[in-house]
């Protein structure tokens, strides 16, 4: 209730982006009035970007209530939903109703949930869920809920197998055999044919992130620890890397490395952030972590339910949930945190003047908008993140970056800030004697082209 009521007002309060909030809201919606589903903030497919068809499920949300807060709202309790196979299975392997609670609160005090939460909403949110049941289903010998699972979870994003193949491995090895091999099996061909078929049809290309693997690729970072060692290493303690690392492991106050395996089905998705050349995924900042967050929470449960003694299992929890209270205070944000999330009050008056200016712009009208006016005028067919179409930014698959784009006469409305700089402030020099002013307030401006223009 918290996070959910934190994540409206911060989009009602102007406090979320083009970037990524407006996409998948553009997205859904373009889903939901059965449009195809090209994202123009972004200027790809949504399902050629990453392979989310896990989205679809979001889709009737919109034919209730079509607004971004849905999403936001559905994302905290996605979030929140993974704590149910968290304490079930806390409860069956520690016998204690207390224990399995703190257990429980330790993963939904973890301060990479939160921020992720906080972070617009992401696909990710599904995965969250879905591969809590999937662990808690393998775990219980549950092999229908261990199917669903693991299909929910492949179909959040391409690279979900990095996940479902060291899960796959933990079941051959401790549960069934064929299981395991057919949860690998599964898992590797998805994510070729997501590649190979989906991405590749949708984007003309199936390396569109290839940049963010370093050494020039994955030869050249499988051959890097051995050809290039020192290299390598440097590489491994620059950034965020290493403090990254500690705080994903401190927030259990390393508890699980007391018996490793089940967190280990973690190992290729945090060796892929922390190898990463993209930083974003080394901080806990941002979305590629909260997959991360309950598969180590269940590796903590795994592990205190190992400990022999129920001293022992008493103990392991205190230091768990003392490691999620401090983590949280420091990192998190809960309402007792040191951190809290900056945006407007929505009940403002800034607010409430840019509500007022962009009623302005027509619902079928083609906008270019700035970044944290994306999110609330984006249930169109065409929008664009200013300054695109004018300099193309962040589109398409970036070939035509610093281009003035050939529609970029079909823009009909532009909302933008009323003071702007840099390069923000010539690309809108070269343009405003097309643009007449039709409303301002709260620091936004809204324009119209003039007619013939």
């Amino acid at each position: 209730m918290w996070f959910g009521q934190l994540s409206v007002a911060v989009q009602d309060g102007y406090g979320t982006p083009g970037y990524d909030m407006g996409i998948f809201d553009q997205g859904v919606w373009l889903l939901s009035r059965f449009h195809a589903p090209f994202v123009t903030v972004m200027g790809r497919n949504l399902f050629g970007d990453h392979t989310s068809f896990i989205l679809l499920l979001a889709v009737p949300l919109y034919w209730v209530y079509p607004h971004a807060q849905a999403l936001l709202v559905l994302q905290s309790c996605l979030l929140a939903g993974a704590g149910v196979p968290i304490y079930l299975l806390a409860r069956r392997w520690t016998a204690s109703t207390a224990l399995a609670t703190a257990l429980t609160a330790s993963y939904l005090l973890n301060p990479a949930l939160q921020n992720g939460n906080l972070e617009q909403f992401h696909p990710e949110a599904f995965l969250v869920l879905s591969i809590a049941v999937a662990i808690y289903a393998a775990m219980e010998s549950k092999p229908v809920l261990l199917a669903i699972a693991v299909a929910a979870s492949l179909l959040v994003k391409e690279d979900t197998a990095l996940l479902i193949v060291p899960l796959g491995g933990w079941v051959l090895w401790r549960r069934n055999t064929n299981w395991g091999l057919a949860i690998i099996g599964v898992a590797v061909a998805w994510m070729a044919f997501a590649y190979e078929v989906v991405i590749s049809l949708l984007l003309g290309t199936t390396s569109f992130y290839a940049n963010r693997i370093p050494f020039g690729g994955i030869g050249g970072l499988v051959s890097a620890p051995f050809v290039h060692p020192v290299g390598f290493w440097r590489y491994l303690r620059s950034g965020y890397k290493p403090f990254y690392i500690w705080q994903m492991g401190v927030s259990f106050g390393w508890v699980f490395l007391i018996a490793p395996e089940v967190a280990a089905i973690g190992i290729l998705t945090i060796g892929e952030n922390v190898l990463s050349t993209f930083p974003y995924m080394q901080q806990i900042l941002y979305h590629y972590s909260l997959p991360l967050v309950p598969v180590l929470a269940l590796g903590t449960v795994f592990a205190v339910g190992r400990l022999a003694t129920s001293r022992a299992r008493v103990a392991a929890t205190v230091l768990v949930t003392g490691a999620a209270l401090v983590s949280c205070t420091l990192w998190g944000l809960a309402p007792f945190s040191r951190q809290t999330y900056p945006h407007l009050n929505p009940n403002g008056g800034q607010v409430l003047a840019i509500n007022k200016v962009l009623k302005d712009v027509p619902p079928s009208a083609v906008v270019s908008a700035f970044y944290d006016f994306v999110p609330h005028l984006d249930h169109r067919v065409r929008i664009y993140q200013w300054p695109t179409p004018f300099r193309a930014t962040y589109w398409g698959l970036y070939t035509q970056e610093g281009q003035r784009l050939p529609f970029s006469n079909q823009i009909q409305y532009l909302v933008i800030p009323s003071v702007l700089s840099g390069v923000d402030q010539t690309v809108f020099e070269s343009i405003d004697s097309d643009f007449q002013l039709v409303g301002q307030g709260g620091g936004a401006s809204v324009y119209r082209r003039i007619a013939g223009s």
